[in-house]
């Protein structure tokens, strides 16, 4: 399997020893309501975890302190120690604070674990079979990590519209079993919208139908920004789609369409830089972890409901039934083209209203009460 770039944060990362700018977490998560939804449903992510397949992690950051689950390293990097997956680049450390940091940031789910699976080396760069191997070893030790989800904010650069040639791809089949288990796999679109001459599609693997694909939006009024790829935003907003993010209408992708667009620029979250280091990054590989802390809190509230995990297709149905509706093109300031269609972006308390919502029709239906 070839080489690939991460998905990294489409401006160089900014590293801080401590922290400087935590409200930027704080603003993704007052857009999709994430607070209000831990306390309305009584979930912060306890007894799940989601698996981090990035650069690896900072472990011994305050923000994950009692939650690192395990470990493992498919890189060279660490001496090629495969208990070892420290984080020496950042891109990972940031991906897994958005999750669940609970001490200097706080990430979506702050009570859930993490397992770090460093897939990326320290120069943002992988390949696709340390990917395959990564989420193997998830299937043969979630249940032992309470692992039922997987962040992959990475991708190959390119813009697909279907993965109908991608049959004998193991990770799709990796992706598949875990499905059938319950695990979800999320995954970024992708970063290149502006370089692909905004045409609709996603990079690989999010073009795979067996995840959950997401794209990004801003979060706040931030001013404007220009990034290395040449796409630029002249102002931003909130719920404004990125310029930078690649995007798949279901009328353009059917079963491989962007599934939710969540917050994802610039996020503040946990760093490299010792115990208490700070980061601030954006990239469609923000909006991923968003989305995977949203997941972990349905997770959570499911399992306390009903005793068992909802399926992936269920949960992608309450972000979409309980998300906000944003339009591409109407308010948009920047230097791409717009589809003008219709997108569903994460809101964590609807999601969660949703699956409440579901699961008291159910009740209502087969007369089995749900668990207190």
């Amino acid at each position: 399997m070839p080489d690939f770039p991460a998905i990294a944060p489409v401006d160089a990362p900014r590293q801080f020893r401590t922290p400087q700018l935590g409200l930027a977490l704080a603003e993704v998560d007052v857009l999709i309501r994430a607070s209000a939804a831990r306390t309305t449903f009584d979930v912060d992510g306890s007894g799940v975890a989601a698996a981090v397949l990035d650069t690896g992690l900072n472990t011994g950051h305050v923000d994950f302190a009692g939650r690192v689950l395990a470990q493992r390293n498919f890189t060279g990097d660490n001496g090629g120690d495969p208990d070892d997956a420290t984080d020496g680049q950042g891109h990972g450390t940031n991906v897994g604070g958005i999750v669940c940091a609970n001490r200097d940031h706080r990430g979506v789910a702050p009570g859930a674990g993490i397992v770090p699976l460093k897939v990326l080396s320290n120069s943002g760069s992988g390949s696709f079979s340390a990917v395959d191997d990564a989420l193997q070893w998830v299937l043969d030790n979630r249940e032992a990590h309470t692992i039922t989800a997987c962040c992959l904010s990475l991708g190959d650069g390119s813009n697909r519209t279907v993965d109908d040639d991608l049959e004998l791809d193991p990770i799709p089949n990796r992706i598949r079993e875990l499905r059938e288990v319950g695990v979800a796999t999320v995954i970024a679109s992708g970063n290149d919208f502006f370089t692909h001459d905004s045409e609709q599609g996603m990079a690989y693997p999010a073009i795979l139908r067996e995840c959950i694909s997401v794209g990004a939006v801003y979060d706040n009024f931030e001013g404007g920004f220009r990034y290395a790829s040449g796409a630029e935003a002249f102002s931003s907003a909130p719920d404004r789609i990125t310029p930078f993010s690649q995007r798949l209408h279901r009328d353009a992708g059917a079963d491989c369409c962007t599934d939710i667009l969540a917050p994802g620029a610039p996020v503040t979250s946990s760093g490299i830089d010792g115990p208490r280091g700070e980061s601030v990054q954006q990239g469609t590989s923000q909006a991923t972890p968003v989305t995977v802390g949203a997941v972990l809190l349905m997770q959570q509230l499911h399992l306390r409901l009903t005793g068992r995990l909802p399926a992936v297709d269920e949960l992608i149905d309450w972000m979409q039934r309980g998300g906000v509706e944003i339009n591409d093109g109407d308010d948009e300031r920047d230097n791409v083209r717009h589809t003008g269609l219709d997108f569903i972006r994460l809101d964590a308390f609807g999601a969660l209203d949703a699956l409440q919502r579901h699961l008291q029709k159910e009740m209502l239906l087969t007369g089995q009460p749900l668990k207190p």
